[in-house]
């Protein structure tokens, strides 16, 4: 057939076609190129993604600390933390049906570390998060005129969750 061939596969590197009676060979991928290009796509893809999620990350988690609540890290003493897990696991619903969650209890009973948990896994899935007080929140609205303020208000709605850490210690 006079087509060049791959000497690692021995698939063709060219194919014939034929376009408006006029024969072309044009090079193509080998089938050992084309997986190599198939794991370098995938590679890409998980970089974007990783990009992506580490964006979210640090758009929506305010103080650092919070990237080290997760579930993965939880000690198991508090057998409470399965309803995080499966606010999380059952997050689509939750989502559609405007479910909230309030977290409730003593000081040191892990409130922070449930919310930090849920907010972490469903920021790895690529929702967006953002885990807050109200304190930063009333400090970024103090010096903003009322048109900024509506606007600063107005761009919470592009996080699809919004935790509001320590609600009842700015009383």
């Amino acid at each position: 057939d006079h087509l060049i061939y791959c000497s690692k596969c021995n698939t063709p590197r060219q194919c014939r076609h034929e376009l408006q009676g006029k024969v072309l060979i044009p090079s193509i991928r080998c089938k050992c190129q084309q997986e190599i290009f198939e794991q370098e796509e995938t590679q890409r893809k998980l970089h974007e993604k990783q990009m992506e999620i580490e964006h979210l990350k640090t758009s929506g988690l305010q103080d650092k600390a919070l990237y080290d609540y997760t579930f993965a890290r939880d000690n198991g003493i508090n057998p409470e933390i399965k309803l995080a897990h499966n606010y999380v696991s059952n997050w689509e619903e939750m989502k559609a049906n405007a479910s909230g969650l309030l977290i409730w209890g003593d000081v040191g009973t892990g409130k922070s570390f449930f919310a930090g948990c849920i907010a972490n896994a469903l920021l790895e899935k690529g929702v967006p998060v953002l885990m807050t007080n109200f304190s930063q929140i009333l400090n970024t609205l103090t010096g903003m005129h009322f048109e900024d303020r509506n606007q600063f208000i107005n761009s919470l709605n592009r996080y699809s969750l919004l935790i509001i850490d320590d609600l009842g210690i700015e009383r």
